[in-house]
């Protein structure tokens, strides 16, 4: 029942869209009765402007002028969000803008999401997504018709589910190397739970202090003043905490076991890029933990050593979540079409070729008529191959051609 649990997770954060949209209710309210001001001045002054341009008199239209550069148009309220469901890159380069804090994009099926971005006209959805992944970057558009659009801290998270039957062709595509360009690592809180094998009828009054406590934190959070809290702040840059001296030793010794250890020891490169990116994952979930404590009321300043403890508890506890949703890509077959596939691109076989021309070559996972043909079939669903039937005399021999935008890729790569 993943729906009815997300929705649960996502009530605080509507709570407080539905406050904020009363107060930009109000502002706008009030907003109009100033720019019905700001329009009945602009124009009284225009009138007396005019009259005087008639008199020549040219000391009454000199005052004009300087009450019209005083004059300024009331900026109209903005609605604070918080999270979205749906929206083109456009519309939320624009929401960021106004919300500096960064926003949730919401997603009940994740893999829609992430199918939209395939699509023709959406080419630039991807690359949008993968700069909001540190969270601090700036980003500036030009367009003709929507002008210039500045955000200041390009910072968005993503929220959704899935199905594993659903997640097969994604991941297929980027563990074949097709278009593995990180956005699949990026996805770092990765949770795939156990099935249920014994269900069990659970009828039970939720804990409404617990519920009280989550959306008094997330208030807290939405509302909190960082520099008040212990975050250090150089001129305009962005507010930063750091840790105190017994979490960063900690963190140093955790930081060296990741680089000196873990990630050698690792044999598969799509999954060491996974764990790379856990030097930046480790530290948030420090901050994020902290933060909590303190919107709970517990101390304020540097990041203490058991927000880091927890942090590294969770990063373990995530990997293995990791490395099971990994292993649906990395079984034996789809290591036999990962490797055809790189023979392919590095042009080891002719175009077209058949299953002997193939397991003759006696490549890894590539050793067995089935082994090869299950790689064949896998490709052809992915649009590597295309399928073909050559005859010779009597005989007929199934051979399979390559789509030229592989080999384009591969040379480009």
């Amino acid at each position: 029942m993943k729906s009815p649990s997300l929705k649960e997770v996502i009530k605080p954060l509507k709570l407080l869209e539905e406050e904020a949209y009363v107060v930009f209710e109000k502002e706008n309210q009030a907003h109009e009765i100033e720019m019905e001001s700001y329009r009945v001045q602009k124009e009284a002054i225009k009138k007396r402007m005019g009259k005087a341009a008639d008199l020549r008199n040219t000391l009454d239209i000199g005052l004009a002028k300087e009450e019209l550069k005083i004059l300024k148009e009331p900026p109209p309220p903005l609605w604070k969000r918080y999270y979205t469901n749906d929206t083109t890159i456009e519309k939320m380069h624009e929401l960021l803008s106004q919300n500096p804090r960064g926003l949730l994009l919401y997603r009940d099926e994740l893999m829609g999401l992430l199918a939209t971005w395939d699509k023709i006209g959406h080419e630039a959805d991807r690359s949008f997504y993968l700069e909001a992944w540190n969270g601090d970057d700036s980003k500036t558009t030009d367009r003709m018709g929507r002008g210039t659009t500045h955000t200041k801290n390009l910072c968005i998270s993503i929220l959704g589910s899935t199905q594993p039957d659903k997640m097969l062709s994604y991941f297929h595509q980027t563990l074949s190397g097709f278009c593995n360009d990180g956005l699949l690592q990026r996805f770092q809180l990765l949770i795939y739970p156990d099935e249920v094998k014994n269900w069990t009828l659970i009828d039970k009054k939720p804990n409404i202090l617990a519920q009280r406590e989550a959306a008094s934190i997330m208030k807290g959070l939405a509302t909190m003043n960082f520099c008040e809290c212990g975050a250090i702040q150089e001129g305009d840059e962005t507010p930063y905490f750091c840790f105190t001296e017994q979490a960063q030793h900690f963190f140093y010794t955790w930081v060296t076991d990741l680089e000196c250890e873990k990630l050698r020891a690792e044999e598969e490169p799509i999954f060491i890029d996974h764990l790379a990116k856990y030097r930046k994952l480790m530290p948030s979930l420090s901050l994020i933990f902290h933060l909590i404590n303190v919107a709970s009321g517990k101390e304020r300043g540097a990041i203490p050593l058991d927000c880091v403890e927890r942090a590294t508890a969770w990063c373990d506890y995530l990997e293995m979540h990791a490395r099971r949703i990994y292993e649906m890509g990395l079984s034996p077959g789809y290591q036999a079409a990962r490797n055809l596939a790189r023979r392919i691109q590095g042009r080891d076989l002719n175009d077209p070729f058949d299953v002997r021309d193939v397991y003759r070559k006696e490549w890894a996972f590539l050793k067995t008529r089935e082994e090869v043909e299950d790689a064949c079939e896998l490709l052809i669903d992915l649009g590597w191959l295309r399928e073909g039937i050559l005859s010779e005399g009597r005989k007929t021999k199934r051979t399979f051609f390559v789509n030229p935008k592989v080999l384009k890729r591969g040379n480009h790569e």
